[in-house]
């Protein structure tokens, strides 16, 4: 028996947080061909969710984005969707000035063809005061976010960070760190558990990044952990396994933890 939120979100027909650990595979398109490309091989991988990692595409415009997301969610048909437009400081594709962002995050939730939407939380407090209000009129469940791709800070530093998503409002808090040993995997695994214990009503997705963090990505469920990101056709994030692989792990280390 794994660690569960109590009680589940429920998203599309999932239980997240609950004792089924969720996969999700990121789709990382520069234009509609690839979309459909990478859409349909995930699809065809049956993944719990898939994440659209919007900041990949050439083109940022409004209509051109939602029609995206319009063409994935017609091709991702039971699949949960998360999309993020990723902030270039926190592993973002490219540069895109904070009132772009805004204004197409706030389109595309307002569109009603995606389930979760992920913003870091290190955006200020305007930037989330305008869009966080926006999906919860629209029943959207927001992953508030933290990447480090140059360490893990200590312990207390990311409790805190997850702390601070729960006052933010987070549906579900994310961590995503960088190991340079083997004992920040560890403590990984400690903060997963110690979070889910503090704060058993709040979803998590915690990750260290990287071959050496890559257990984390089949263990993490064990701790506390609700999602993990998987391959498909292409990665978003160092260390991720193709989604076979994952799926079969994690079932052996549940199966006799």
């Amino acid at each position: 028996m794994r660690p569960t939120v109590e009680p589940p979100i429920r998203i599309r027909g999932l239980e997240y947080g609950g004792q089924k650990p969720l996969f999700c595979i990121p789709i990382v398109p520069r234009d509609l061909a690839e979309l459909t490309a990478q859409a349909e091989v995930a699809h065809s991988l049956k993944p719990d969710l898939v994440e659209f990692r919007a900041d990949f595409l050439t083109n940022l415009a409004v209509s051109s984005l939602v029609d995206a997301v319009r063409l994935l969610r017609s091709i991702a048909t039971d699949e949960a969707i998360i999309f993020t437009l990723r902030a270039k400081n926190e592993g973002g594709a490219q540069e895109v000035p904070q009132y772009l962002r805004r204004t197409l995050i706030e389109a595309v939730l307002r569109s009603k063809t995606i389930d979760i939407v992920d913003l870091e939380l290190a955006n200020d407090r305007e930037f989330l005061g305008s869009l966080m209000p926006i999906a919860k009129e629209y029943g959207i469940p927001v992953i508030l976010a933290l990447h480090d791709f140059e360490g893990t800070p200590s312990n207390d530093q990311l409790l805190a960070k997850i702390d601070a998503m729960r006052l933010q409002g987070a549906d579900i808090a994310k961590i995503a760190v960088m190991p340079r040993t083997a004992d920040d995997v560890l403590r990984l695994f400690h903060v997963t558990a110690a979070a889910r214990k503090l704060y058993p009503h709040l979803p998590l997705v915690t990750m260290s990044m990287g071959a050496l963090g890559s257990i984390t990505r089949v263990a993490g469920f064990l701790y506390g952990s609700d999602m993990s990101f998987a391959l498909g056709k292409t990665g978003s994030a160092p260390g991720q396994i193709p989604i076979e692989d994952a799926r079969k792990m994690s079932a052996l280390l549940l199966r006799y933890s």
